[in-house]
């Protein structure tokens, strides 16, 4: 393992993908109908169905496609969104709340066709267990009763003896399982959608930053470093990893990040599925068996960008304390992740109506979000379709800036002391 103050540290998923040679960078002018700019998950499904409607797209990436937070996630796909769907429908009322739903639906199956279409080999494991982390099943029973009455999401409820037959830990009590969700390894999905989107005659700039985008007489001139691209419309899918491209939606970014670790092969009898796994703590474990029978384990969110020392060690840490019986694994792979939120832990999406729209802020349930906002925003471009309005109620809003991040971090580490305040009445009870 490399040290954790190794910045050359490659991630598992980029040492298990092939990238092949970099995409070259745009010189000169280039004229195209749509600019997108970023080139993660969003940007490229937003190219690929816009380029599969007859428009003339070109993509921006200031780096290597995927290279933040689309292809170094957890690789869960599931329905829903970052934010719970009580207090979606106590914003914008109940049938409301349905038709969002049913749009995250829709953007799981097109990510589970596109694989399918493609490249099966993608999809790593079917089904996603859910466990709490204190006794109570009426609790569990009464959530996946809500999911089942009001959008129509069948879920199954695991008694504890369930849970401890897969997940072999005194850690767990009760859980849930999701059959239509799955996972997937997240860069070589976004690979794929890039290729595809070349072949459907998307043009991809690669190491090409958007240094401005000016209102032109015909639309908008995008500027960077080697040339120029002249648009009519531009779409910004860059998230938190550059949000002073365009100020109205990057000042309603907050950026988040988690952690991830990929142990080396390992031989154990304590995880006992391939489902993936999360846990209830509200910045939660989430973690699944990979390639080989290593574990890739994911947690420790927080408004903290920079890389914490000792990471790998502090990752180890947390999946031996669920299963000690897995001894000392050895952690061959440690990285973070920036992920980008919006107060309302809602997707951004939208336009100002002069041709710039935007489809960002995916962070927390982002396999599936960020296929439903790429095909939001393309169907509004090209067919002029308004379904994305449905998500007008969660329009981009302001932070608050360093005063904002610090209140997030405090409301971590509220909901990190309820974590430990809910497992010590659980084992006080056990005892």
């Amino acid at each position: 393992m490399k040290s954790d103050s190794d910045p050359s540290r490659a991630t598992w998923y980029e040492a298990t993908a092939n990238r092949g040679h970099s995409r070259p960078g745009l010189s000169g002018t280039v004229e195209a109908e749509v600019c997108v700019i970023g080139g993660g998950l969003a940007g490229l499904t937003t190219a690929l169905e816009l380029a599969r409607r007859g428009r003339s797209v070109a993509l921006l990436e200031s780096h290597r496609l995927a290279g933040a937070a689309s292809g170094r996630n957890g690789g869960f796909v599931s329905n829903g969104f970052a934010e719970g769907m009580d207090k979606v429908a106590g914003r914008v009322g109940l049938e409301a709340a349905r038709a969002l739903y049913r749009l995250s639906q829709f953007g799981t199956e097109f990510v589970r066709r596109e694989i399918a279409d493609s490249d099966p080999t993608i999809r790593m494991g079917d089904g996603w267990l859910g466990a709490i982390r204190y006794d109570n099943a009426a609790e569990k029973q009464a959530g996946i009763a809500a999911m089942a009455r009001d959008y129509g999401q069948e879920l199954q409820f695991l008694d504890v003896a369930d849970v401890r037959r897969l997940l072999d830990t005194a850690r767990y009590f009760q859980g849930s399982f999701d059959p239509s969700a799955f996972h997937m390894h997240p860069l070589r999905y976004a690979l794929m959608i890039a290729a595809k989107s070349e072949a459907a005659g998307a043009l991809i700039f690669e190491n090409t930053r958007a240094q401005s985008v000016e209102k032109a007489s015909t639309g908008w001139m995008v500027s960077t470093p080697g040339g120029a691209l002249r648009c009519r419309d531009v779409v910004y899918c860059v998230s938190a990893i550059d949000r002073a491209i365009h100020r109205p939606v990057g000042r309603a970014i907050l950026p988040v990040a988690t952690y991830v670790a990929v142990t080396e092969p390992l031989v154990q009898d304590a995880i006992r599925t391939r489902n993936a796994i999360s846990d209830s703590r509200r910045a939660g474990n989430y973690y699944r068996l990979v390639d080989e029978g290593r574990l890739l384990w994911g947690g420790a969110i927080t408004t903290r960008v920079s890389e914490p020392l000792r990471l790998a060690s502090r990752l180890q840490r947390d999946m031996v304390s669920v299963y000690p019986q897995l001894g000392n694994p050895r952690i061959d792979f440690a990285w973070s992740g920036i992920m980008g939120y919006a107060r309302h832990f809602m997707p951004l999406i939208g336009t100002d109506g002069q041709g710039q729209w935007w489809a960002t802020a995916f962070g927390g349930h982002g396999m599936n979000t960020t296929a439903m906002g790429g095909i939001l925003i393309s169907r509004a471009i090209a067919a002029r379709d308004d379904e994305y309005r449905r998500f007008l109620p969660f329009a981009p809003d302001w932070t608050g800036g360093p005063l904002g991040r610090v209140a997030v971090q405090l409301g971590y580490w509220q909901m990190q002391l309820r974590d430990r305040l809910d497992e010590a009445r659980a084992r006080r009870k056990a005892a």
